[in-house]
């Protein structure tokens, strides 16, 4: 007697595919022992620090920002740092060492999923599943124990406080996100010739909200448009910038809810 198997039992399970087109590992499960589940993050949190050597075919995409050995860890060093200079005042009172932890944890489902460009065109639902599952498997599994029941805590609600982006600790930490970004573009149009990242740029300035990183923005611009002018190229810079303004979609987007 011969059995019969069906022709879905028989296919392989569709692979996930991650940042670049990567296929993603299975997501970690508990072992039931705490301390090396606990080690496993601790590993994980490694591919923080490599995970930046993307291919850079296009260097009109953001990927031209993590190839030349920047990794995501360092992106949020410096915005941690950066969280730290940031005044909290009356008139925008902020919970800073809050905004500094976040900043620290808003890109770790990066260390599995990796760093997804515009240029991928992933849909945002997609991008969020994988993160989230990420996450789950990062605080539940990894995590999971007893012992990591307050660690296990603070990142979820870290993690989902800057995803919602409804606090102004959060507002803060995705400025800081877009400026430190674009802080690396500058760097990088310095260090490595790159001309390409007009659109970028564009975008993230546009974007920036907080006075004292609209101020930075401003700055870092001002560095920027003198570079290019040293370079002879001044006219090709605002050009390519279409006159976009720090801070100019954020401007707008308040222009109509006042109306």
């Amino acid at each position: 007697m011969t059995t019969k198997v069906s022709e879905d039992a028989s296919k392989p399970e569709p692979k996930v595919l991650g940042a670049g087109g990567k296929v993603l590992d299975e997501l970690y499960k508990s072992t039931g022992n705490e301390a090396v589940d606990t080690l496993a993050f601790l590993h994980m949190l490694e591919k923080l620090k490599v995970e930046c050597g993307r291919s850079v075919s296009d260097t009109s995409s953001r990927n031209v920002l993590a190839g030349f050995g920047k990794g995501i860890s360092d992106h949020m060093c410096r915005m941690a740092l950066m969280a730290m200079m940031i005044p909290s005042t009356a008139e925008r009172p902020l919970d800073i060492p809050r905004c500094v932890m976040m900043a620290l944890v808003h890109d770790l489902a990066e260390a599995y999923v990796g760093d997804f460009t515009p240029l991928e065109k992933v849909p945002g639902h997609v991008k969020a599943d994988l993160e989230a599952k990420a996450m789950d498997s990062f605080l539940n599994e990894m995590l999971g124990g007893e012992g990591n029941a307050e660690a296990r805590v603070r990142f979820r609600s870290l993690w989902e406080e800057y995803e919602a982006r409804e606090t102004p600790e959060s507002k803060l930490v995705k400025d800081l996100d877009r400026l430190e970004l674009v802080l690396q573009g500058v760097e990088y149009e310095r260090s490595q010739g790159i001309d390409t990242l007009h659109p970028f740029f564009r975008s993230a300035i546009t974007h920036l909200e907080h006075p004292s990183v609209r101020k930075w923005g401003e700055a870092v611009m001002s560095e920027r448009k003198a570079l290019w002018e040293e370079q002879g190229r001044g006219d090709e810079e605002q050009r390519e910038l279409k006159d976009a303004r720090v801070g100019a979609t954020t401007d707008a987007k308040n222009a109509l809810k006042r109306e």
